[in-house]
């Protein structure tokens, strides 16, 4: 956190899409669908110290070297590190794969909370989203349920440029945070 005890606040705030609050000098900064603040000596959500994972996320966004963001086209996270990732799959698809239905069933209460919005399928699924992950950082979500034919199946990529803000493990991070905040929802709503 000795980033953050030295950081400018007020001018990352335009950068990386944060509201600055001058009288606090802390930032707001919303990642998927929650308000976390951003101050000198740490970074709270919902009053409470955000966890590890979710401040590491943030950490690597404030200080990322990217500016604008750049949607298309969609990149696996494989596409970023030069390498498949197998452990993607088993950490973040799959889980979610497991409830693609009760997602699909409950988008219309669930999509707003993780600032999602249905799209219209690339691929033929049975439905899309884009998630506002971070503010210049969305993901792409697929998701078919299962078939006489066809097992359930989800796919989670990544907005063009989205390693320019997060780096691979961040990204990573990035996509298992989503999937909790998922099924976390399921069992709420």
């Amino acid at each position: 956190m000795k980033a953050l005890e030295l950081a400018s606040f007020s001018g990352l705030a335009e950068r990386i899409s944060a509201l600055y609050n001058e009288e606090q000098d802390a930032l707001l900064l919303a990642m998927l669908g929650q308000e976390y603040i951003i101050r000198h000596d740490g970074i709270t959500l919902h009053g409470q110290k955000a966890p590890d994972s979710h401040a590491a996320v943030i950490i690597d966004y404030l200080f990322s070297t990217g500016n604008s963001l750049t949607v298309l086209p969609w990149r696996t996270l494989g596409d970023f590190a030069g390498t498949p990732f197998p452990e993607f799959r088993q950490k973040v698809e799959l889980p979610v794969t497991q409830y693609a239905a009760e997602v699909i069933t409950r988008a219309n209460a669930i999509l707003p909370l993780f600032d999602a919005k249905a799209v219209p399928s690339l691929i033929g699924s049975d439905m899309a989203m884009t998630v506002r992950a971070l503010p210049k950082v969305y993901l792409r979500v697929e998701m078919s349920q299962e078939t006489q034919d066809f097992p359930a199946e989800v796919w989670v990529l990544f907005s063009n440029n989205a390693h320019e803000f997060l780096s691979v493990s961040s990204l990573q991070l990035l996509a298992e945070i989503f999937k909790d905040r998922v099924l976390s929802l399921l069992r709420i709503y």
